[in-house]
């Protein structure tokens, strides 16, 4: 039993792993070993036995909770006292979890857990009846870089409501990301020289066809206009938006996490847009070069998203903020050395009026 509950745990890696990071995602899934100390009153051979299992999770942004997991765990087969006599059983269980994180690093974070269950024993014998469950813990998950997978350990409190059983589980699982929770926010990042090929071979391929207008009539070309909507006879730079600010947001190494030092010149950038209703901003992030173009691109997403986070916590309006990712694709200076590498893991904001 026990080498058929990890073959299908390890299976279920290889199946559900995903390489986005696990801090850009919907929904998690997390199969997981456990073993339990459990209550003597019981009365089972061993007080201590391992089960096996799998939970799926879905994330929130805007709620006080994180997240909310359903779980089932199955137990390998245990024995009572007098096994001969009395013989053996599994333990069936499943969750309703509400889960709360609290960020330690951009890659450790704690979690408290708590909720409801219920528990059912194959065989019941004495004390050990089916029942509903309560139980809450708390744990520590680890974000790897690159691989988009969490390790996530916690241990909990289990308490059966009948004979008032109670037991402590401790828990070990890899939870894995499913579909990322940008999808409005983010805007698909597109490199200018490839788009700017594109065109031309259009044109002259489908040619005399004009593709390349200029709807606001600001002197940008549409294909290249990243303010698409400016108001008539405004002043407007080569992107097509009125004026680009620099936030000077500088990241650490594989971190989305903005430092407290940046959260000031972010306050200064929210009541400029405060004082100008008619303005929204286009947050524009950046990556040095090391690690895969994939992870820079995903890394780059999280931190736009990181800032615009910020400022919605300062009361700017969802709709008036967009968040584009580059990843290693348009850098200010060399990566070759660390002063380069950490100019390029930038933020900067285009603004449109």
């Amino acid at each position: 039993m026990k080498k058929i509950l990890l073959t299908s745990i390890f299976c279920s890696s290889i199946i559900f792993a995903a390489s986005d990071s696990s801090k850009t995602y919907d929904y998690e899934i997390t199969p997981f070993v456990s073993g339990i100390l459990t209550d003597s009153k019981v009365n089972l051979d061993d007080d201590s036995y391992i089960n096996g299992g799998i939970s799926v999770g879905k994330n929130f942004s805007d709620l006080f909770i994180d997240q909310v997991e359903i779980a089932y765990m199955r137990s390998a087969n245990v024995a009572y006292n007098n096994s001969s006599e009395n013989g053996n059983t599994n333990i069936n269980r499943a969750f309703l979890n509400a889960v709360k994180k609290f960020e330690l690093t951009d890659r450790l974070s704690a979690y408290g857990l708590a909720g409801i269950g219920y528990q059912d024993v194959t065989q019941e014998l004495g004390n050990f009846q089916d029942s509903a469950l309560f139980n809450y813990g708390v744990g520590l998950r680890y974000d790897i870089p690159y691989y988009g997978i969490a390790i996530k350990g916690d241990i909990r409190h289990l308490i059966a409501t009948k004979e008032n059983q109670n037991d402590l589980m401790y828990t070990l699982g890899l939870g894995m990301p499913l579909g990322k929770t940008y999808k409005d926010d983010v805007i698909s990042a597109k490199v200018p020289k490839i788009e700017e090929k594109k065109i031309y071979q259009e044109e002259i391929t489908k040619a005399p066809i004009v593709i390349d207008n200029d709807d606001d009539k600001d002197g940008v070309k549409n294909n290249f206009d990243k303010c698409p909507n400016t108001s008539p006879g405004v002043k407007v730079n080569k992107d097509g938006c009125v004026e680009t600010i620099n936030l000077n947001i500088n990241f650490d190494n594989n971190s989305a996490e903005i430092k407290p030092i940046y959260k000031e010149k972010l306050l200064q950038f929210s009541n400029l847009m405060k004082q100008n209703k008619t303005m929204t901003a286009l947050i524009e992030a950046h990556t040095d070069s090391k690690g895969s173009d994939e992870y820079n691109q995903n890394l780059s997403d999280r931190r736009a998203i990181s800032v615009v986070n910020e400022l919605k916590s300062f009361g700017i309006e969802y709709t008036r903020l967009k968040a584009i990712g580059y990843g290693e694709t348009q850098p200010i200076a060399t990566n070759d050395t660390e002063e380069g590498k950490a100019k390029n893991r930038r933020v900067t904001a285009l603004i449109n009026q």
